[in-house]
Formats: C-alpha cells, sequence, structure tokens
C-alpha cells in the first residue's frame, strides 16, 4: 500500500496541481488535520473536491483551526477517523482531530482527558489487524512537536497510545516546523510539514514501512 499524507492545508490550493502525479499513484490520500485557515465547511469542501476529482480514497482527520462543520463534513463523506476505525486494504486506521489545548484558543480544541477517549473509541473500532495506523492531527509529546519558540506542542494521550497499545505507524501534523521521522516505542512517527508551502511524504507499506520526504513547486 501507497500512502499520500498531506497536512495543514490551511485552504491553500496552491500545490494540488504540482501534486497531481502523486495523488493518482496513491492507494490512499491520508489528511491529518487543519484542511481551512477560518474553519468552515465551504473552505474545507474546495479542498475535499479538488482532491476527490483525482482520487477519492480518502482518510482525514480534522485540525485545530478546523470547525465542528468541517468534522461534519468528514463525517458525511466517510473519510473521517476521529473517535472511529476503518480498515482500508487491510491495515487498520483509527484517528483523532483538533488538538490537545493550546494558547491561541483555536476553534477545535479537546482536553487530554477527551483525546484519550477519542482514541480509544477508535482503537476498539478496528478489528484484529496485522498493521495499525494513527491518524492524530496533535503529534505525540516530546516526539515531532518541538515548536520554533522550542516549546512542545504534543498530546500526552497520543504519547500514552502508543506506548500502551500497538501502534505500527503515527501520520500527524500540526506543528509546522516539526518535519520528520522518528520512533516511539516501535512506532514510526511522521509529521510532513505543511501542505500550504508544498511539504509531504510518501508512505510504502510493505514489510517495513519505508517514508520520504517531499516538496513540491507552484
Amino acid at each position: 500500500m501507497k500512502l499520500l499524507l498531506i497536512s495543514d492545508i490551511h485552504g491553500d490550493l496552491s500545490f494540488f496541481g504540482a501534486a497531481e502525479k502523486e495523488l493518482k499513484a496513491a492507494d490512499l490520500v491520508v489528511i491529518s488535520g487543519d484542511l481551512t485557515s477560518r474553519g468552515s465547511s465551504g473552505e474545507a469542501e474546495k479542498i475535499i473536491s479538488v482532491i476527490e476529482g483525482i482520487n477519492r480514497n480518502i482518510a482525514a482527520v480534522h485540525g485545530n483551526w478546523d470547525g465542528r462543520e468541517v468534522l461534519e463534513l468528514l463525517e458525511e463523506r466517510e473519510y473521517s477517523l476521529h473517535a472511529r476505525g476503518r480498515m482500508h486494504g487491510g491495515v487498520g486506521f483509527f484517528g483523532a482531530g483538533g488538538s490537545s489545548p493550546t494558547p491561541m484558543n483555536t476553534p477545535t480544541e479537546y482536553s487530554e482527558d477527551e483525546l484519550a477517549e477519542i482514541l480509544q473509541a477508535g482503537y476498539r473500532d478496528l478489528p484484529e489487524k496485522e498493521r495499525v495506523i494513527l491518524v492524530s492531527h496533535t503529534p505525540p509529546r516530546k516526539t515531532r512537536d518541538r515548536t520554533f519558540l522550542g516549546i512542545r506542542g504534543g498530546s500526552q494521550s497520543v504519547r500514552q497510545m502508543i506506548e500502551e497499545h500497538r501502534v505500527d505507524l503515527c501520520l500527524c501534523g500540526h506543528i509546522h516546523e516539526a518535519v520528520g521521522v522518528d520512533i516511539l516505542n516501535g512506532c514510526t512517527v511522521a509529521n510532513p510539514g505543511s501542505f500550504k508551502k508544498g511539504k509531504y511524504m510518501t508512505i510504502d507499506l510493505d514489510e517495513t514501512i519505508s517514508v520520504q520526504k517531499g516538496r513540491f513547486k507552484k
């Protein structure tokens, strides 16, 4: 299975033309949150429609800048992984949208207790599976979550889920400058950075997990 991971689009359509080849080649397009800049479903609808015009195999969570109506849109299209588990090509996916609390009081923030419940609900949804992938807008605490100010912006609940359960791959976003890949308790944690800046990742799921960073040009 080949995944294309994008995150933090923030309503910017600039790079989708350049991304068409990679979008077509993906078995699944994964969006790890912040489709919009203003949180509206209309803004998210434009993003989703462009992707659907190229590849309708989509799994997504909303971000902290996405309002409730964005979550509802993703649920209506059956793309949302928030508090639920879905199987794609024999692989189990579950997720959590929004973020843990931020200093900016953004539209969709959850307490750590709420995030823990959301994650558990999605994980319980999955049947027996050979591989488990967590799609979380927020990175796990202390892994791919350091801001340019040196502050850790990740979630302790996401970290605890990875430490206490079998999770093979965590696809996240949220902290634009924390681009890269790390290993946490045997789980590969991948943050692609902001698609608004053209950044993305491709992930090949074979016997191993292979992650490659990329950047599109307009």
